[in-house]
């Protein structure tokens, strides 16, 4: 249920044209009420989607226009908060699966990116996830604390568990 609202050309190798971009549509899009996402791809054009409450599935630009680019999405804000959730793992198995570079993420006041530096399979990933995600549950019980954002905390202990994954938070 995606569709493609948008396309222009943009030079992919001028890094500030890119983050002019990536930043337009943080501003614009941190508080809507469904999933956009904005795909800059290496064949010079920039695509704008929209999609659902729950996701906007950006293969529908093909997937040799996905190859190499640098994305941006949102997650909606549940009413009432400032702030969703960061990254799922889906988004990593997407990313992997496309070959994609850098990929930003926009929810209310939370903007975060990642990037693979190394290939990694989605098994690879969901093994990483859960351990991460196990040592989160750990120290949240140890501590007698409530996981708020899972995604988030999985994503900032995943580098323990997965060679070459950044994680950015604030950009």
């Amino acid at each position: 249920m995606t569709t493609i609202t948008d396309k222009k050309p943009i030079d992919f190798n001028d890094e500030a044209a890119i983050m002019k971009e990536i930043n337009d549509f943080a501003e614009k899009y941190a508080y809507a009420d469904v999933e956009h996402a904005l795909e800059i791809s290496p064949n010079g054009n920039m695509y704008s989607l929209i999609g659902t409450t729950l996701d906007v599935d950006s293969v529908i630009i093909g997937k040799e226009s996905l190859k190499g680019s640098i994305s941006i999405h949102n997650h909606p804000v549940e009413i009432g908060k400032n702030k969703g959730d960061s990254f799922s793992i889906k988004d990593l198995w997407f990313a992997t699966k496309n070959n994609l570079r850098k990929q930003y993420l926009v929810s209310g006041n939370r903007r975060d990116a990642f990037e693979f530096i190394n290939d990694h399979t989605n098994d690879e990933i969901s093994t990483a996830w859960k351990k991460a995600y196990n040592k989160v549950s750990e120290n949240h019980w140890n501590n007698g604390t409530e996981i708020i954002f899972e995604q988030e905390e999985t994503l900032r202990e995943l580098h323990k568990y997965l060679k070459g994954f950044k994680f950015y938070e604030n950009f």
